[in-house]
């Protein structure tokens, strides 16, 4: 086994040993009844795990790429996170407040910023692992400064470990209060920079990339949007019918977490990479066609019980029924216009074979449909060779 081989395996293993202890601690505390919260720490022991597996592949598969080891070190600082916050939580429980749990959370923090700045650096290596050009190290190197001085801010202020457990205090709060105040301001000051100059750094090279680096930045892309959907869209649902089913959220945000390593290791690997254009148009098409439905549902829902003056369960009933009704047009109609935006070559194919087949109807010289043939075929899916079989009468 070479060293490099065998310091990937290492961190690997390390990683997983830390989220295993985070795993044990919050069954624990689980079983004693402790009041203190503990699902929070559930919710890193599905994406902590998928970092890892993405960091192997990644490291062992595609050595060149940076990302791979993005992914593992992502995979240390959230079982760093985990393994301390949830060590801190244990000990909170017993209600004694030491100098221990204050520095297992401060040490959580920083495992909190470590996986924040990790997924900062995907936005900037993203996908070949590699900065867009020299000129970006400066903006590179800026935001990992702005990360170091966000870790020390939040271990010399109680509000910044207390949001990792809420009994711990600073342990390191000796620094005065305006140089803590003007690292934070620097540090925001040069991610609220940073973020915009990094979408522009993505679109950029989009722009400037190949087919395939094209792909590989539209999982990224679906992967963003999926996750900021349920992050806002679904969780908002979830607070507001179920707000005390915690598990749900755990649930919710567990598979948050894995979106963006899913969408990293399908881009990096090019496993069924093509299928995004179909992927991308279908999720947009559906999320159009939901909210379309949701609109039409509750507008026919106010205007049969105000306007029309009928029972709720009525409206209700007859709201289902045109939101039922209007379903496959609407959804036709957004298909078809989706897909002219991000599944141009799927909808080109579909056209040149329905025009294909317009024109077949009213041909009957076997040599003209040959040639139409062979035509459409090569517009539709460009094959490299095409032969014809044709029966001798």
């Amino acid at each position: 086994m070479t060293v490099r081989r065998s310091t990937v395996l290492g961190v690997a293993a390390l990683a997983v040993v830390l989220v295993a202890l985070c795993d044990a601690l919050v069954l624990v505390h689980h079983l004693r009844h402790w009041p203190h919260g503990y699902t929070y720490w559930l919710e890193g022991s599905v994406s902590e795990p998928t970092w890892v597996a993405i960091g192997l592949l990644i490291t062992l598969k595609v050595p060149g790429n940076r990302l791979g080891w993005v992914a593992l070190g992502m995979s240390i600082f959230s079982g760093l996170q985990l393994s301390t916050g949830s060590l801190a939580t244990f000990l909170a429980g017993t209600g004694k407040t030491t100098t221990l749990i204050n520095w297992l959370a401060a040490a959580s923090a920083v495992g909190q910023i470590g996986v924040v700045g990790g997924l900062i650096l995907v936005g900037y290596l993203a996908p070949d692992g590699r900065l867009l050009s020299r000129r970006w190290r400066p903006v590179f190197s800026a935001v990992v400064i702005a990360l170091c001085l966000v870790a020390v801010y939040n271990m010399c202020t109680d509000s910044g470990v207390r949001n990792e457990v809420f009994v711990a205090r600073a342990p390191a709060s000796g620094v005065p209060s305006g140089v803590l105040h003007a690292a934070i301001f620097l540090a925001n000051t040069i991610v609220l920079i940073a973020l915009p100059v990094g979408l522009v750094g993505l679109t950029l090279r989009y722009r400037r990339g190949t087919t395939v680096q094209r792909l590989q930045l539209k999982w990224l892309v679906l992967a963003a949007f999926v996750a900021l959907f349920l992050a806002v869209g679904v969780q908002t649902l979830v607070d507001h019918y179920w707000p005390h089913a915690t598990w749900i959220g755990t649930v919710l945000w567990a598979v948050i977490g894995s979106c963006l390593p899913a969408s990293v290791a399908i881009g990096v690997l090019r496993y069924r990479l093509y299928d995004i254009d179909r992927i991308l148009s279908r999720t947009v098409s559906y999320f159009v066609v939901t909210g379309a439905l949701v609109g039409v549902y509750i507008g026919a829902v106010a205007l049969i019980e105000s306007g029309l003056g009928f029972s709720s369960s009525v409206a209700v009933a007859a709201s289902t029924l045109a939101a039922a009704a209007v379903f496959q047009p609407v959804r036709h109609r957004v298909q078809r216009a989706v897909d002219r935006r991000f599944d141009r070559a799927a909808y080109d194919a579909t056209r040149t074979v329905e025009a294909f087949s317009n024109r077949l109807r009213d041909q009957v010289d076997t040599d003209a449909v040959r040639v139409d043939l062979v035509t459409t075929v090569s517009a539709a899916v460009a094959p490299t060779t095409v032969s014809i079989w044709m029966a001798s009468a």
